[in-house]
C-alpha cells in the first residue's frame, strides 16, 4: 500500500504545473534566447552590409584601375603596331624580291633552248623548281616568326603590366576584408542545450559563410586568375602560329608541285611534247590532297576551340 501511495505522489508531482520559481526560470531562458537571437541577427545584418559596401568599393576601385591600365596597354600596342609596320614592309620587300627571282629561275628552266620534256628531264626540272620554292617558303616563315616574336614580346609586356594592376586590386580587396574566411555566427547553448530553431540557425549559418566566401572569390576571380589566363592565351597564340605554319608547310609542298605542273601544262599548250593527260592527273591528285589537308587542320582547330572553352572555364573557376 505504501508503495502505491509513493507512486501516486510521484505522478502528481510530475503532472502538477510548475511553481512560481520554475515559471520564472523558463521565462528568463526564453528572454535570453530571444536576446541572443536578436544579437546574432544584428551581427549577420552588419556583416552583410560590410560585404555589400566592400564589393561596391572594390568594383569602383577596379574600374578606375582598369581605365588607367587600359591607356598604358594602348600605348604598348601602338608601339608594337608601328614596329610591326616597319618589319612587315621590310619582310614584304624581301619576299617580293625572292618571289620575282624564283619566277625568273622557274621560267628559265622551261625556256632553256633545246630542252626535251622526257620523264628524266621533268624530274630534274621538278627537283630544281622545288628547291627554289623551298628557299622562298623558308624566307616567308622566318619573316613570320620574327613578327610572331614581336607579337609575343608585346603580349608579355602587357601581361606584366596588367598583373601589376591585378596585385593592386587584390591588395585593396584584402584591405576591405573580401579575402578573409568568415567565422559563422553561431548560437551557443543557453540552459540545457540548443533548441531546434538554434540548431537550424547554425546549420544555415555554416552554409551561408561558404556561399559568401564563394561569392567573394567570384568577384575577385579576374584579378586572381588574370595572369594565368593571359599566359594561357599567349600559349594559344604560339600554338596557333605553329599550327598555321605546319599547315602552310604541307600546302606549300603541294603548291610548288602545282605551280610546276601548271607551267608544264602551259608548255604543252604551246606545242611542247608533254604528256598532258599525265599532267592533268597529277594536278587532280594535288587538288584532292589539298582538300584533305584543309579538312584535317579544320578538324584540329574545331577541337582546339572546344577544348579551350573548357580550359578557360576551369581557369576562371579556380
Amino acid at each position: 500500500m505504501t508503495r502505491v501511495l509513493s507512486l501516486l505522489l510521484l505522478a502528481f508531482m510530475v503532472l502538477s504545473p510548475p511553481g512560481p520559481a520554475t515559471a520564472d526560470d523558463s521565462k528568463e531562458l526564453r528572454k535570453q534566447r530571444h536576446d541572443a537571437q536578436q544579437e546574432r541577427q544584428k551581427q549577420k545584418n552588419a556583416r552583410a552590409a560590410e560585404i555589400i559596401e566592400a564589393t561596391r568599393a572594390i568594383k569602383e576601385y577596379a574600374r578606375d584601375l582598369k581605365t588607367d591600365y587600359r591607356e598604358q596597354v594602348k600605348d604598348l600596342d601602338t608601339e608594337f603596331e608601328l614596329r610591326r609596320v616597319e618589319l612587315k614592309a621590310d619582310h614584304d620587300a624581301r619576299v617580293a624580291g625572292a618571289e620575282a627571282e624564283n619566277q625568273k629561275k622557274l621560267m628559265g628552266l622551261f625556256m632553256n633552248p633545246g630542252v626535251e620534256f622526257t620523264d628524266q628531264t621533268v624530274q630534274q626540272l621538278q627537283a630544281e623548281a622545288k628547291s627554289f620554292a623551298d628557299a622562298l617558303f623558308t624566307l616567308k616563315r622566318q619573316s613570320a616568326e620574327e613578327l610572331q616574336g614581336e607579337l609575343i614580346a608585346n603580349e608579355e609586356r602587357k601581361n606584366a603590366l596588367l598583373s601589376e594592376g591585378d596585385r593592386m586590386a587584390l591588395e585593396e580587396a584584402a584591405s576591405l576584408g573580401l579575402t578573409v574566411e568568415y567565422a559563422p555566427i553561431l548560437a551557443s547553448p543557453i540552459g540545457d542545450g540548443l533548441t531546434k530553431q538554434e540548431e537550424r540557425w547554425n546549420d544555415r549559418e555554416k552554409k551561408e559563410v561558404v556561399k559568401l566566401e564563394e561569392r567573394n572569390r567570384k568577384t575577385l576571380s579576374e584579378f586572381r586568375n588574370g595572369g594565368k589566363l593571359r599566359q594561357w592565351e599567349i600559349g594559344n597564340l604560339n600554338e596557333d602560329f605553329k599550327l598555321t605554319w605546319d599547315e602552310k608547310a604541307e600546302l606549300h609542298a603541294l603548291e610548288s608541285e602545282r605551280i610546276f605542273y601548271h607551267t608544264l601544262f602551259m608548255q604543252a599548250a604551246q606545242g611542247e611534247p608533254v604528256d598532258r593527260q599525265k599532267v592533268m592527273a597529277q594536278m587532280t591528285e594535288l587538288n584532292e590532297k589539298t582538300q584533305l589537308i584543309n579538312i584535317e587542320y579544320r578538324k584540329i582547330r574545331d577541337k582546339n576551340r572546344i577544348t579551350r572553352r573548357e580550359e578557360k572555364k576551369a581557369i576562371l573557376a579556380n
